[in-house]
């Protein structure tokens, strides 16, 4: 027979361990972290973020004009601007047209791509979205833990896929690509391609997606008016549809362009590391995300007497790849300026004043070997006198002069070993890692 202490009070059994109650105590914590404080700490990062812009969005949109520069080669400057050139291409197509996107949304711009695509005449009207955007809209992962108190999260992405239905109802082509089979793939690079094509005859390439804080985003479009380029980039577009996609490249008159597929191709560092390495005189590289492999030449490029420029977000959405960026110009002497206001996701290289490289790719190791990219290395003398003219000598003017004693030195030498560990982890995931 067991006695019971002596101390016990009648009818007690044994008490459980201090570790088993400690263990307790932490889940009830987790268990409220997860259903109430992280997604209100979701909530209040929204209010902070929130960009009074989108309410005049719609009317932006309405308001704006297609630039009126002749030739085979023009930029759109800012989404309204990319929005009311593509819709009337649109309007004019006889036989198809096709749109590929990372990221579409019921806002303002997706909205206004649905009602261009379901106006235009075109007998065959083709959208593919990467998978990507089933799982995340306004750039926040639907479902997520700090997303459970999103009521309007919720709502937008329902009102997106009653969207793509109704696109569906009215004859247009709505596929997926590249589909995401569990939750890990969010983390493995996705098809970042934004490529627009009018009956083969005109293209878009650059760096908008239908999105309204993309929209609100300062950024570029390229559009192409070249029968054989608008074919090269359709037939890119056909083995994207079908799920293959290749790398190829192709020269037209004062336009190279490149087709890369990821996972691995180093098409696109090759392209724009052979641009930096050339340079004579003056790079002036504008981009939010800049990291290896192109730091280094650019580095390198500061050393043997180049004059470098980096334009980047005063508020990037990427801390970390701002402070790496940061570093990098601290110890090698590049000049860096940050832009005010909205973010810049312009994508842009100028060098020696004459060269100009511009399409989806970022500057950073995502772009650079993993995912697929469209790059346009342009040496049109006209298109870059008009990129001087309305993108960079305006971002010049406007942005201000970084001093490296305003940020401190651990700040950016963490921000730059975060990035390489992003780096590194990223590259293992796909299996393109070197």
């Amino acid at each position: 027979m067991t006695r019971r202490p002596r101390n016990d009070p009648p009818g007690s059994g044994p008490r459980p361990p201090r570790r088993s109650r400690l263990l307790r105590r932490r889940n009830v914590f987790v268990f409220i972290g997860l259903v109430i404080v992280v997604p209100a700490l979701g909530q209040l990062a929204d209010r902070l973020a929130w960009d009074p812009g989108l309410l005049t969005l719609g009317d932006r949109l309405g308001a704006a004009a297609a630039p009126d520069r002749p030739g085979e080669l023009a930029l759109c400057v800012d989404g309204p601007q990319f929005m009311a050139a593509l819709s009337r291409d649109l309007a004019g197509a006889r036989r198809e047209v096709v749109v590929q996107t990372l990221a579409f949304e019921a806002d303002p711009a997706g909205l206004a791509l649905a009602r261009a695509l379901l106006d235009s005449p075109a007998p065959r009207r083709r959208l593919l979205i990467d998978d990507y955007s089933r799982h995340v809209q306004s750039d926040k992962v639907v479902g997520a833990p700090n997303r459970l108190l999103d009521a309007a999260l919720a709502r937008e992405a329902e009102q997106t896929r009653a969207l793509i239905t109704q696109l569906r109802a009215h004859g247009v082509e709505v596929k997926y690509g590249r589909p995401l089979t569990s939750p890990a793939d969010l983390l493995r690079p996705r098809d970042h391609k934004k490529l627009a094509i009018v009956d083969g005859r005109v293209a878009y390439l650059g760096g908008i997606n239908f999105s309204a804080h993309n929209f609100l985003w300062h950024d570029l479009m390229l559009r192409v008016a070249h029968p054989e380029a608008a074919r090269f980039l359709a037939a890119d577009f056909e083995r994207s549809w079908a799920g293959r996609s290749v790398p190829v490249q192709g020269r037209f008159p004062g336009l190279d362009l490149v087709c890369a597929a990821g996972g691995g191709d180093e098409a696109v560092a090759a392209t724009i590391g052979a641009e930096i390495d050339r340079a004579a005189r003056r790079i002036v590289l504008e981009c939010p995300y800049v990291t290896e492999p192109y730091l280094t030449r650019l580095a390198a490029a500061r050393a043997r007497g180049v004059q470098v420029t980096i334009l980047t977000s005063e508020r990037s959405n990427r801390l970390g790849m701002k402070q790496g960026i940061m570093d990098a110009c601290r110890r090698n002497g590049i000049d860096l300026r940050l832009l005010p206001g909205p973010m810049t996701h312009v994508k842009a290289l100028l060098v020696d004043d004459a060269t100009l490289v511009v399409g989806s790719a970022n500057f950073d190791f995502l772009s650079a070997r993993l995912q697929p990219e469209l790059v346009a290395v342009v040496q049109d003398r006209d298109l870059v006198g008009d990129f001087r003219e309305r993108v960079l000598g305006p971002d010049l003017a406007r942005s201000r002069p970084w001093r490296p004693d305003e940020t401190s030195p651990v700040a950016t030498a963490l921000g730059a070993g975060l990035i390489n560990l992003a780096r590194d982890v990223t590259g293992a995931l796909t299996g393109a890692a070197r």
